[in-house]
């Protein structure tokens, strides 16, 4: 109870007053809503029956809102240098910035549109240095706070910039594509201490221009549109099915909310894209025409800091333990404390959790646990200061999923102990040359002594998942995403060129 009063302090001071009482709403409802979730009945009836019936009204006009943002000149020239494959290098009034450097760190940022601000912005960030250009604009000390902070890897999630990808244009040799996203703003889009959200837009900028549309998608054209993306968030609204391709992206889901099923059922996905295919296919019932596709939780090698040398701890313990659902963590974590008093152990179960509109330093300490909380590249970081990573199972098989931590463990340069899942196989990576399976050291500590005195012996493991890591992780990240859209999009559009 007291952590949800530090949560609810948190949202009163950081979203408001209304948004703490919606929140709180929420949570008295939360019975009556989970009695809905569990009936096919009452989910089609409140996401497909009303909202036709409120169609159905004269009076009703629908209005489909989409995210813009302010296409500057600059912005224009960039899009049409990097979907039309232009010559190798774009030209900024005499500084070259070449494809790659596009790819590393984005492009322009839409927030200014003042034209010296936003070259001057994207050119530090490009070189990494601050190049602010003084001038007088409503814009100028934003522009120039941002300025001084390129280089600094604290600031790592100012590094980039990908909203060139918001908004299709008929004219660019790209695939244009439709992303279906519930509640929706501009402020939603905004760079923050999140991977998930830097590194879908980073894929989508790599392989596609994307109009990005609230629900309902309604007096929509859909013919001018290769594709439509949307999340299955059990709840989605029903609308008519468009007679294009849908990637319909699978994340977590509760096995007794029928939701997840429903939107299956009458959405009828071309490409169910999942980082759990084996779960997805054990659990739901998926139509014999969509294609299942694996879509691994990789951090490109631009957030990775990995560290093979410079060793600080023998065993870092990491994952969340409270909750029913990690009692086999929480055991683990148990276990291993028995060894703090001959080996140097941490223990860190609570990473990068803070509100979506967090734009500070990628390092806090939090004040309701008093420990450590780490973002991105900082995260990665300190997972390799470890000689060995380890974390444990959750309770439900059902819910052994190949989660974030299993790549980032094999990035980090630490030798990584954890549980088999069902998906490992599809990474390519082996037991006792890539990992040590968490079977070995589970509930027998004279076994994981062994491996903790032998760390030379065995720090083979962590080189070779280091290369392995280095091998695959932007690949899959980033061509077989791009393989993937050109792929139902009949490869009418070239291949992008890095």
């Amino acid at each position: 109870m007291n952590y949800k009063l530090y949560i609810l302090k948190k949202d009163l001071k950081e979203q408001g007053a209304l948004y703490a009482l919606s929140r709180i709403i929420s949570y008295l409802f939360r019975p009556l809503t989970n009695l809905m979730k569990r009936s096919i009945f009452l989910i089609n009836f409140w996401y497909g029956t009303l909202p036709n019936l409120k169609e159905k009204l004269p009076f009703y006009k629908p209005n489909p809102k989409f995210i813009k943002f302010p296409q500057t000149d600059l912005m224009q020239q960039v899009r049409k240098f990097w979907y039309n494959n232009l010559s190798d290098d774009f030209d900024l009034d005499g500084e070259k910035i070449s494809r790659k450097d596009i790819f590393t760190y984005g492009g322009p940022n839409p927030r200014f549109t003042c034209p010296i601000c936003q070259k001057s912005e994207w050119l530090s960030r490009v070189r990494q240095k601050n190049l602010f250009q003084s001038h007088n604009c409503p814009q100028v000390k934003e522009c120039e706070e941002l300025c001084k902070k390129q280089g600094d890897e604290l600031w790592v999630h100012y590094h980039q910039n990908f909203d060139f990808f918001i908004g299709c244009d008929p004219n660019l040799a790209a695939p244009k594509g439709l992303f279906l996203r519930p509640k929706i703003s501009a402020d939603s889009l905004i760079p923050y201490c999140s991977q998930d959200r830097l590194i879908s837009r980073w894929q989508f900028a790599y392989a596609s221009q994307i109009d990005i549309v609230e629900e309902p998608p309604l007096n929509i054209d859909y013919s001018q549109y290769d594709f439509l993306f949307m999340g299955n968030e059990g709840c989605n609204r029903k609308f008519p099915r468009p007679n294009i391709p849908i990637i319909l992206s699978c994340h977590d889901f509760y096995l007794k909310d029928k939701g997840y099923q429903w939107v299956i059922d009458w959405l009828k996905p071309d490409i169910l894209l999942t980082a759990y295919p084996t779960q997805w296919k054990e659990n739901f019932k998926i139509p014999s025409h969509t294609k299942i596709v694996f879509y691994p939780l990789f951090l490109p090698l631009f957030f990775t800091r990995i560290n093979l040398v410079d060793k600080k701890f023998d065993l870092l313990v990491i994952g969340v333990t409270v909750g029913s659902l990690y009692k086999p963590r929480a055991q683990l974590a148990k276990q291993i404390s028995q060894l703090t008093t001959h080996y140097k152990i941490e223990f860190s179960n609570r990473v990068g959790a803070l509100g979506a509109k967090w734009k500070g330093k990628t390092y806090y300490i939090d004040p309701f646990t008093k420990q450590p909380v780490r973002y991105l590249n900082k995260w990665s970081e300190y997972l390799g200061s470890a000689k060995y990573v380890t974390f444990g199972k959750v309770a439900d098989p059902k819910k052994q999923f190949l989660l974030y931590k299993y790549y980032e463990t094999l990035g980090s340069g630490a030798i990584p102990i954890f549980p088999e899942v069902p998906d490992l196989k599809r990474l390519g990576i082996k037991a006792f040359e890539h990992y040590i399976p968490l079977s070995e050291i589970e509930g027998d500590n004279e076994r994981l002594k062994y491996f903790l005195d032998n760390y030379d012996k065995y720090k083979y493991i962590a080189e070779n998942a280091v290369k392995w890591y280095r091998e695959n992780s932007d690949k899959m990240l980033f061509e077989d995403f791009e393989n993937l859209i050109r792929e139902i999009t009949n490869y009418k559009y070239p291949k992008r060129l890095i």
